[in-house]
């Protein structure tokens, strides 16, 4: 056994294809002569040689094993996760800096020893530096004190041996613990209830981000629930660990053997053999799970159309097209179609057994609707040409559109590990296709890279819009599946790699491309922007740089008296922050220019254009020290100034980009579609309005008003609907005066005592805005309530 696991993204990889973990644990155990913690030579070779026969590959313990362990597992082509055991938080009775510094030294002489032990050992897979450390014993400590001395520990893993994982255990109770630099995210997880698992392995798969998702520990007690019903749960426990996309599992344990701190443990029955090692009926369920995989898991598969669209990608297409060969799924139609390209795209295309569709250049929804009409599959997948599938991604696309509510869903999209620098560095700034999740298997939005629809949908709905010739489409179909009723899922585990630009360049002018896409969506979409011209999502947009997070500590959900057993991050307050802050830093613009106009007045005003500038400079500095470039970056500062660099330039040109579009309108309606209840009416209301250009957003629960219709930045009117019992129509129609239209009125009565020429002028303006804004909104009320009420009320 001469190579090392890898991490390919949300999975396992080894010598370049996937590794699917199949183990168990291994111990703790009673003292042995020579005062390991493992049974003698001759019992470990039995088990191992038993774990292997089963089809395992991977073994956990719980302390660094002695040379004649590693040599065995090493013999039978086993993996081992390693434990540490050393001095930790739950031997100090008080907290502070003394403790921490012991618990550091000792931690630290615990790793350096299980290197040394472990040197030359290919068959170590990971170390784990920790294990369930209880909740109270974290909150004595601090948090961040013991998430930052676990960091500590992988580090110093990873500097004794570079290519060697290392990982801490968590479990539900801790799962707000971040360790930064760790390899894997590795949970024991032990719930009865298949739909609870199902739930909690999806909401972990979103905790882990983009590293792979390890059960390393779930199981049963026969001593408790009897052999019969150890060996029906461990199976379907272990189906919903690959249909959540988990890189593997170890099951707790081989054996019913076990010790805790010296002392043997009687009546749990956690081994799938028992205290003889004679295999109880969970070990043919664990062993049969050892032969399958994500394949397996259904007797059917409904058919999947992929769709490649090109436009000059001979750089990326080849690899895009090979990965969709690597994928074993049984029904897979792969159509490529090519945008007009000039390049060499379409003589590679053709060295693919694919459907090659030669188009004339007309823009990438032209290009995704071709791809559809031609599509024949249940499922119409879409990839985009720079990018690569994992082998498993269509199972899992097809596994999120299982529910009968979900009509779209999507993956993750991880950059390439081979990519540049540049590339690197974009991959670490804002603004990249990134999905926006509502729930743990919700989203808002999934990325046009990795996304699938049902083919029926996505024809009821007429396909996507060729008005979107680069950017936009994807979004826009999101939204009308949305407000179709319908709900998009999210498949953490369905990958794609995705190359990012390669050039600064090329990278800005895709933010100005993002940027015109959001001011053509604001002319359908008008309710889901807000007034900077930016997205309202009501999900999250998970990452990013966390500046300050000292300051903005994540708010953690600890339960009455720190009791509850699962306890999330609730609130992630230095993400916030940051969506904050590229929101408003476009602002540094106009108020550095009118800080310099106003400097003609009086020099002070300069004051105001420095404290702009000084501004933008803070936050790209807090970015730069915030961000965390990847493990063996050959030159981190390089990487964090570009990346502090580029967090200050996105926003602006995406406000340039928002600037140079035009909103595209949906068409208006010829004939009123009020069917006779409220709802539809103010539905048909909503659309005459948003045809016209208006911007309409609907009232909340605790709303006293049922829409908010603006055509200006200086007023709303706020409609209140009733319909009578002879089914006639009622409606109330109030204006109110935007708020910051009463900081505009304020500035200009403040200016116009020092200077009454300029503030006058401005007030003057303002009134005529706010009387011109009352007669198109009245106008435009009573047209609309007078169309969708035509013909259906005498």
């Amino acid at each position: 056994m001469t190579d090392r696991i890898t991490v390919d993204g949300k999975y396992l990889a080894l010598d370049g294809r996937q590794f699917r973990m199949r183990g168990v644990t291994y111990g703790g155990f009673m003292p042995r002569l020579d005062g390991e913690c493992f049974p003698e030579r001759i019992q470990v070779k039995r088990d191992f040689e038993a774990i292997a026969r089963a089809g395992l590959n991977t073994v956990r313990t719980y302390t660094p094993p002695p040379p004649d362990v590693l040599e065995l597992a090493g013999e039978y082509q086993l993996r081992l996760i390693l434990g540490l055991h050393y001095h930790d938080w739950r031997m100090e009775p008080l907290p502070g800096r003394a403790a921490r510094r012991r618990i550091r030294d000792a931690g630290r002489r615990a790793v350096d020893d299980t290197i040394e032990r472990c040197a030359g050992a290919d068959a170590v897979l990971a170390i784990a530096v920790g294990n369930e450390i209880p909740v109270d014993i974290v909150r004595v400590h601090g948090i961040h004190a013991v998430a930052d001395g676990l960091a500590d520990l992988v580090a110093r893993v990873h500097t004794a041996d570079a290519s060697r994982l290392a990982t801490y255990v968590n479990y539900p109770t801790t799962e707000f613990l971040r360790v930064e630099g760790q390899d894997l995210a590795c949970f024991n997880v032990f719930l009865e209830d298949r739909d609870a698992l199902w739930r909690y392995l999806r909401h972990l798969q979103v905790v882990a981000g983009p590293l792979p998702l390890v059960v390393t520990e779930l199981g049963l007690a026969s001593e408790l629930h009897g052999e019969a019903a150890q060996a029906d749960s461990l199976r379907w426990q272990l189906a919903t660990v690959d249909e959540t996309g988990c890189a593997g599992a170890t099951v707790f344990s081989w054996t019913d053997e076990w010790a805790v701190g010296g002392t043997a443990v009687e009546g749990w029955g956690f081994g799938i053999t028992d205290l003889e090692r004679q295999p109880k009926p969970a070990l043919h369920v664990v062993a049969e799970w050892a032969q399958t995989t994500i394949a397996d898991r259904r007797r059917s598969w409904p058919p999947v159309s992929v769709v490649v669209c090109a436009y000059n990608e001979e750089a990326t297409i080849g690899e895009c097209l090979d990965s969709l060969t690597q994928c074993a799924y049984p029904e897979l139609e792969v159509i490529v179609c090519d945008d007009g390209s000039t390049d060499g795209t379409v003589d590679i295309a053709r060295q693919f057994p694919f459907v090659l569709l030669e188009l004339d250049h007309g823009g990438l929804s032209r290009a995704r609707n071709a791809g559809l009409a031609k599509a024949s599959g249940e499922i119409v997948a879409y990839l985009d040409a720079d990018a690569a599938c994992h082998p498993e991604w269509p199972f899992h696309l097809a596994v999120s559109l299982e529910g009968g509510d979900v009509a779209a869903t999507g993956g993750p999209n991880l950059p390439f590990a081979d990519a540049g620098f540049v590339e690197r560095a974009v991959a670490l700034s804002p603004g990249g296709p990134a999905e926006v999740l509502i729930a743990d298997d919700r989203a808002e939005h999934v990325p046009g890279c990795n996304m699938a629809y049902r083919r029926q949908v996505l024809q009821g709905i007429g396909g996507f819009d060729p008005s979107y010739t680069a950017a936009g489409d994807d979004v826009d179909m999101c939204w009308k599946v949305l407000e179709e009723g319908h709900h998009i899922g999210f498949a953490p585990a369905a990958q794609v790699r995705h190359h990012r630009r390669s050039r600064i360049r090329r990278y800005l002018r895709q933010q100005r491309g993002y940027g015109r896409a959001e001011r053509m969506l604001t002319g359908r979409h008008p309710h889901r922007f807000n007034r900077l011209g930016q997205a309202r999502w009501r999900g999250f947009i998970y990452g990013g740089a966390a500046i300050l997070p000292s300051l903005f500590r994540p708010v953690v959900y600890h339960g009455y008296m720190g009791g509850a057993p699962f306890q999330p991050v609730a609130r992630r307050r230095a993400e916030i922050a940051n969506l904050w802050a590229l929101a408003l830093l476009p602002l540094v613009a106009p108020v550095a220019l009118a800080g310099l106009a106003l400097s003609l007045i009086s020099p002070w005003w300069l004051l105001l254009s420095g404290a702009a500038l000084l501004a933008a400079l803070a936050y790209g500095t807090a970015v730069a020290a915030a961000v965390k470039p990847t493990r063996g970056e050959p030159s981190p500062w390089k990487m964090r100034v570009l990346v502090g660099v580029l967090h200050v330039l996105q926003p602006f040109w995406r406000t340039y980009g928002r600037l140079r579009g035009r909103p595209v309108r949906s068409p208006a309606p010829d004939h009123p579609t009020w069917t006779g209840d409220r709802w539809s009416w103010l539905h048909a209301i909503e659309q005459y309005l948003r045809a016209r250009g208006c911007g309409v957003r609907t009232g909340g629960p605790s709303e006293g008003w049922d829409l908010q219709v603006t055509v200006g930045p200086f007023l709303s009117a706020r409609v209140t609907t009733a319909v009578m019992w002879q089914w006639e129509p009622r409606f109330a129609v109030a204006y109110r005066i935007r708020p910051y239209s009463w900081l505009i009125l304020g500035v200009a009565a403040a200016v116009s005592f020092g200077y009454p020429w300029v503030g006058w002028t401005a007030l003057a303006l303002t009134l005529t805005g706010m009387l011109t804004e009352v007669a198109l909104l009245h106008r435009r009320a009573e047209e609309a309530l007078r169309f969708t009420t035509a013909g259906v009320v005498s």
